[in-house]
């Protein structure tokens, strides 16, 4: 079996709960929107401050998809952008909970 490539997205998630919330909410999208990462890289993480205390969080994970060598998988967001016409699909920086 030949070793696996992939193919990676970037996506933030976030949350007024916690960072592991953040993370969890991110994957979610993820999951939903394109399928489940076979792995992730927490990028950054940072949170915010109101009157002394942690008010958000918010957490950019890169997303790792593997695809075997020689196959074209089904990028939907690839598409649309060559085709210029107007999708209802988000690049993953954009995407906020």
């Amino acid at each position: 079996m030949a070793s696996p490539t992939y193919t990676t997205r970037q996506i933030t998630g976030t949350s007024d709960i916690s960072v592991d919330d953040a993370i969890a909410r991110a994957l979610s999208v993820a999951r939903q929107r394109f399928s489940e990462p076979d792995w992730f890289d927490v990028v950054t993480a940072r949170g915010y401050l109101s009157n002394g205390n942690v008010s958000h969080y918010q957490v950019t994970l890169d997303l790792g998809y593997a695809k075997e060598r020689g196959t074209l998988d089904d990028d939907r967001y690839f598409t649309a952008a060559c085709s210029g016409r107007k999708s209802e699909l988000y690049h993953t920086v954009d995407l906020r909970l």
